[in-house]
């Protein structure tokens, strides 16, 4: 309806008015029911065409038919199990014998290319349309009545034996039009040959009764189910054809099987100075089957590294093997005690299978100091009051000539001769790196960079002249550039301070301390800071693992602790006063600080007289609109 139609007819100029305020309302709310239902028409198309759907993943499940050519570990004839001969028929027969109690090597099928490792009413199985199936198991009882039945195909070939015979006793019997078998109760040892014929999907099942009238040709599924083989049976088959879905490939720290994940095994791409590294692969057909030998094995190696199939690199960065398809490639440095990064490439048939890239480490080339904190005067040791850890005064990363950090050999370095003075009269190695991770989980110390001790005089000052020798296996040695030890007093007193005067919600505080000795001097580490600490910072919440004030002084003997302003509830904007207090620096002199601050919210406040203004206001501009809208409509 036209918004006008309605109003016009009216001569009072308040009715018409009062009209068109009630089809406009009209007006709003059919969009809003129109728009409603065209979301629903949309979300209904949306889910009728598949946008929502679930995917269900296909289970893998292990192969036991061993290779194209058929397993040498078939299974045994077991009781009430219904087994597929996994062994391939070598004379383009299937082989159906109960003549002796080796039944289960007597089986042979032909073209299987695939059988999982199930045994009993959910197995599956892979085969080509012109091969056929050996299928035998054991009866339990003399008075047990075995039935096979398939939906398609012919049985043919079966046999049984009775206990204690030795040839077959002729207690079976295949339906006249072949779609099952039957096996009298006096058999034991039974087999029987299955050939599908054609293209398609078939479903093999195994019946058992005590009840003769219950299990016959006539009646085969009368009985109680206890095997089952789905059989999908392809015109060609794809077996010993590479798949890369199956094939395995991956990253070890030994020669060994493939992992059945494919996975890299954690550490196998750093290895270190004189070890190898190493690729385990099993190349497997799309029937999860590994291919027989035979086939063109080729694998290369970047940067002049060394490989080899088997357990040790040759000597050259090309291999070629057609002996095996499931084994190891094995890296080597091409020059003894030199880094090399290397990419190995492996092909079968001229198909990349699979590309990995090593790290093997160099010896030590190169050591890179860095100084951590200040010893204290007429000490040696070092070990956090805090945590219990042992720390040190210097940190030691020992790196080969790529620059790639490597793991020190225990008691491998010292001072170098003629670099103390009577400051510093010592330095050594307390705790030697045993891994090239970054970071402990508290980030007090470098996790694995090898940790440095000082012996100070009780002399404050520094020496600027150390230097840290290490010694390679081969003989030669590294020594590392100058480095500065310092030495200083426990502190005394301390004053604390925030990166700023005032903070909005959100924003992060770095509150500082700083420790003095008795001289003045920057503080000591060791004890800086080790008992008592107590920081109160309203409005703000402390950042990071140390949940304490407690925390060991830098080399400036400065401790710092981070913070988020606001609390887990909001913020309440205002001044406030933090309070910072070290109750055994107190004890020798020292004194509690505070530190002000200010803070905000990130949306600035607006009080009640702003907000009785603006309604105020609001309604003025209503009042006048309206005035405006009858003008208008008394002028029509």
């Amino acid at each position: 309806m036209p918004l006008g139609n309605g109003i016009r007819g009216s001569k009072n100029p308040r009715a018409r008015f009062r009209k068109f305020l009630i089809l406009t309302n009209e007006r709003k709310k059919m969009s809003k029911t129109t728009l409603r239902k065209r979301i629903s028409l949309v979300a209904v198309t949306a889910l009728t065409a598949g946008v929502l759907s679930v995917v269900s993943a296909p289970v893998a499940s292990a192969n036991i038919a061993g290779s194209a050519t058929g397993s040498t570990n078939q299974a045994v004839a077991t009781t009430e199990v219904l087994s597929v001969a996994t062994i391939a028929s070598t004379t383009g027969a299937v082989v159906s014998s109960s003549a002796n109690s080796a039944i289960a090597g007597a089986a042979k099928s032909l073209g299987l290319v695939y059988k999982d490792a199930s045994s009993a009413t959910a197995q599956s199985a892979t085969m080509i349309s012109t091969g056929a199936l050996a299928l035998y198991t054991t009866i339990a009882t003399t008075a047990t009545i075995t039935s096979i039945t398939a939906t398609g195909g012919k049985f043919t070939a079966c046999n049984d034996q009775a206990s204690g015979a030795t040839s077959n006793s002729g207690a079976c019997t295949v339906a006249a039009d072949q779609s099952n078998v039957v096996y009298a109760a006096s058999a034991t040892l039974v087999s029987v040959a299955w050939t599908p014929g054609a293209v398609g999907t078939y479903t093999l099942k195994m019946y058992k009764s005590v009840d003769a009238s219950q299990t016959t040709t006539t009646y085969p599924s009368r009985g109680t189910l206890i095997g089952q083989v789905v059989v999908t049976v392809t015109a060609t088959s794809v077996a010993g054809t590479y798949s890369a879905t199956y094939s395995l490939c991956n990253l070890d720290t030994s020669a060994t099987a493939a992992s059945s994940t494919s996975t890299d095994a954690s550490g196998s791409s750093k290895v270190a100075n004189g070890s190898y590294g190493y690729i385990n692969f099993t190349i497997k057909d799309a029937y999860r089957t590994e291919i027989s030998a035979g086939d063109v094995l080729s694998a290369s190696a970047t940067n002049g590294a060394l490989i080899g199939f088997g357990s040790t690199p040759g000597a050259g960065s090309t291999a070629i093997s057609t002996s095996d398809n499931s084994s190891t490639i094995t890296i080597g440095q091409p020059t003894s005690n030199s880094p090399v990064t290397t990419t190995v490439t492996l092909t079968f048939n001229g198909t990349t299978v699979c590309t990995k890239t090593v790290t093997i480490f160099g010896e030590v080339a190169k050591l890179v100091v860095t100084p951590l904190t200040t010893q204290n005067l007429s000490t040696s040791t070092w070990t956090d009051a805090n945590y219990g850890l042992s720390g040190g005064v210097f940190a030691v990363d020992t790196l080969d000539s790529a620059g790639n950090k490597v793991i020190p050999a225990s008691a491998s370095m010292a001072q170098v001769s003629g670099t103390a003075n009577t400051v510093v009269t010592a330095v050594s190695i307390g705790t030697y790196a045993t891994g090239i991770a970054a970071t402990d989980s508290l980030g007090l110390w470098p996790l694995n960079s090898s940790l440095g001790l000082a012996t100070c005089s009780s002399t404050a000052g520094t020496n600027s002249g150390l230097k840290i020798r290490y010694s390679n296996s081969s003989g030669t040695t590294i020594d590392s550039p100058a480095f500065t030890v310092r030495c200083a007093g426990a502190p005394v007193s301390y004053k604390a301070s925030l990166d700023k005067a005032s903070y909005k919600q959100g924003e992060i505080a770095t509150l500082t301390v700083q420790f003095l000795d008795v001289a003045g001097n920057n503080a000591a580490s060791l004890t800086t800071g080790a008992t008592a600490g107590v920081i109160s910072l309203p409005q703000m919440v402390r950042v990071g693992a140390d949940p304490s004030a407690n925390k060991v002084a830098n080399i400036n003997g400065v401790v710092t602790h981070t913070y988020t302003v606001g609390t887990a509830t909001g913020i309440t904007e205002g001044s406030y006063s933090g309070y910072v207090t070290y109750g055994s620096v107190n004890s020798l002199g020292g004194t509690a600080q505070t530190v002000g601050y200010t803070v905000a919210a990130t949306t600035a406040s607006v009080s009640n007289a702003d907000v009785l203004k603006s309604i105020v206001a609001l309604i003025a501009s209503i009042n006048k609109q309206i005035q405006a809208l009858q003008k208008l409509i008394l002028k029509r």
